[in-house]
């Protein structure tokens, strides 16, 4: 009796070693998947983030304030310009009436406003600009005088075809 009872106790004890074994066999391989899948998801991530540095460098190659021959240009006017101030003045040509006002259309039911604006270079700028419902670029060449006054001069405008 004594024995059966040892040869039970070692049968469930075998069982519950042998599910242990399967059991943990399954978790590790569903931990590996799992972790397989994640490495390649870091992967696609990490190529698409230097995609994405690639086309911010590409974008940010025409700019004034990464443009050190334009710093150049400007530090020997003797100050400081930064793209922010050439906005701000393009920007207060929208106070400016309608005859006075850079885009070259008239209003066509309302007045055109800029909205957005690249500076490229210590000369040119491109700037947006839209009414409500119809819009356009304009291709701007500025000037900054020893005064600090900026000068806006269009050297080319388009207005988007209405759908």
């Amino acid at each position: 009796m004594k024995k059966n009872i040892f040869v039970y106790l070692f049968s469930f004890a075998s069982l519950i070693l042998i599910f242990q074994v399967v059991n943990s066999n399954k978790i590790m391989t569903d931990q590996q998947t799992r972790l397989e899948k994640k490495v390649a998801k870091v992967n696609a991530l990490k190529d698409s983030l230097k995609v994405e540095k690639r086309r911010i460098l590409n974008n940010v190659y025409f700019s004034l304030d990464t443009n050190q021959a334009a710093s150049g240009y400007f530090g020997d006017l003797g100050f400081d310009v930064n793209s922010t101030q050439i906005k701000d003045a393009l920007y207060d040509t929208n106070l400016l009436s309608a005859d006075a006002s850079l885009v070259p259309y008239a209003g066509m039911g309302g007045k055109f406003l800029i909205n957005k604006i690249k500076v490229l270079n210590y000369k040119w700028l491109i700037a947006n600009f839209s009414n409500g419902t119809l819009g356009g670029e304009l291709f701007v060449k500025y000037t900054i005088a020893a005064d600090a006054s900026i000068t806006f001069n269009v050297v080319e405008h388009f207005l988007y075809p209405t759908n």
